[in-house]
């Protein structure tokens, strides 16, 4: 009888999901062990949740794929705390990838038409995987030999990122300025949906008065972006975490706060997105709504998100200085305090984010290093498509031939990777 009784429960939370607290605990428990915990949302605003105690080296079954697809769709950050780095495998964080869409090699990893496809231009040509001793990462392990490496893996969707390459040089530890605020791979026809990190090794707080890994910046320069942006929203596009963290913006909260009458009108815009300078480009909508959720929110309200690297967009029916004077304004007011989360990576945590309901950027981090302590290492995988909640996959050739790198799919034996105990 009881078996019965849990059977009917789990039917009714893959049918029936909520955010209430104490219904999603419950559901929590029932799909995952007495043992598993929700931590308080991850921002002020509740934007993100947290679990600990889900072991992703274990296969997911489909109400548990549900459970944490869905928690994507309202919170927009997911952080699946503690994984043992001993037993948790690249292989195991690209398996529990395929359940959120199909894994894209990363550009890092492959050459495209002879060139390296990370860099501008034309997006066909033949598409060349590299194994993983001929990408550039690989001098990673060669700056702290028997105490940091990566963790083995050949896999093309793996992409490292580090603050070290190799053995320091000559001079001073240097501090970057940090990224630009972007979404990942909003260029192409089909977008990326989630990325995600697993952390293995991040900076020890220190040096600053505060305990800041780095100290704030006085740069008043538009780099990394065009000059030409007000002064308001340079500050707020520089208002960058100092300790390693990931910055985050919810773009489903910024829309939300909008008049009704405002979002209305945002929601007949289309952008202009082109992959290269001089193509005809396609139109893509401003506002997408979540399918699980009914969320709606912005999806990267950015005009030039990729500087000297991807085209401005423009706004179908405005000129570029319109269009540019539009998205400023609108950048300006999803960097607002009130829609920022700054994530601090803990090793062992999977992040998840859902790239049409956030915004994010890399913050400002040293470089040329000589201590493990001011080391950040990470890993990162993206998914296009939609979630599956059983494995593998079944995208038809035809589509990861358009949409997929070199029409990659997940090998079986990384399906099949088996639980270390």
């Amino acid at each position: 009888m009881k078996d019965l009784e849990e059977l009917a429960l789990k039917k009714r939370i893959v049918m029936n999901y909520g955010t209430e607290k104490p219904q999603l605990d419950q559901q929590l428990h029932v799909l995952f062990g007495a043992d598993t915990h929700r931590e308080p949302a991850l921002a002020q605003n509740g934007t993100g949740v947290r679990f600990t105690g889900i072991d992703l080296s274990r296969p997911l079954n489909p109400e548990q794929a549900n459970f944490l697809l869905d928690a994507l769709s309202q919170f927009r950050i997911v952080c699946i705390a503690g994984q043992d780095l001993t037993r948790f495998s690249l292989a195991h964080f690209e398996r529990f990838a395929n359940h959120w869409g199909a894994p894209i090699p990363h550009p890092n990893n492959f050459m495209r038409g002879g060139k390296p496809a990370q860099q501008d231009g034309a997006s066909d040509g033949p598409i060349e995987l590299l194994p993983y001793e001929k990408r550039a990462v690989t001098a990673v392990d060669k700056t702290f030999p028997g105490q940091l490496q990566c963790l083995p893996h050949e896999s093309p969707t793996v992409l490292v990122t580090s603050n070290f390459r190799g053995i320091m040089q000559e001079g001073e530890t240097r501090i970057s300025a940090g990224g630009s605020w972007h979404t990942d791979i909003e260029y192409e026809p089909l977008p990326i949906y989630v990325s995600m990190f697993l952390a293995h090794h991040s900076p020890v707080s220190r040096d600053a008065p505060g305990g800041s890994w780095v100290q704030a910046s006085e740069d008043d320069t538009p780099h990394p972006y065009y000059e030409g942006s007000s002064d308001q929203l340079i500050r707020l596009r520089k208002q960058l975490p100092l300790n390693g963290e990931t910055a985050f913006a919810d773009t489903a909260a910024a829309f939300a706060a909008l008049p009704s009458e405002e979002q209305a009108a945002m929601e007949g815009i289309q952008l202009r997105r082109r992959l290269n300078d001089g193509d005809e480009g396609w139109l893509a909508p401003l506002v997408r709504i979540n399918p699980r959720s009914g969320i709606k929110s912005f999806h990267s309200p950015i005009w030039a998100s990729r500087p000297k690297v991807r085209p401005a967009v423009e706004v179908h029916g405005m000129t570029m200085e319109a269009s540019r004077t539009f998205l400023d304004r609108l950048e300006a007011h999803v960097l607002q305090p009130e829609f920022r989360y700054d994530h601090l990576h803990i090793p062992g945590d999977v992040t998840i984010w859902d790239n049409f309901m956030t915004l994010h950027n890399s913050p400002p981090i040293k470089s040329n290093i000589s201590a493990i302590e001011d080391a950040r290492l990470l890993y990162r995988l993206s998914c296009k498509g939609t979630p599956a909640l059983s494995l593998p996959r079944r995208d038809d050739a035809a589509w990861l031939a358009a949409h997929v790198a070199g029409g990659y799919s997940t090998p079986q034996e990384i399906i099949d990777v088996q639980t270390v105990s």
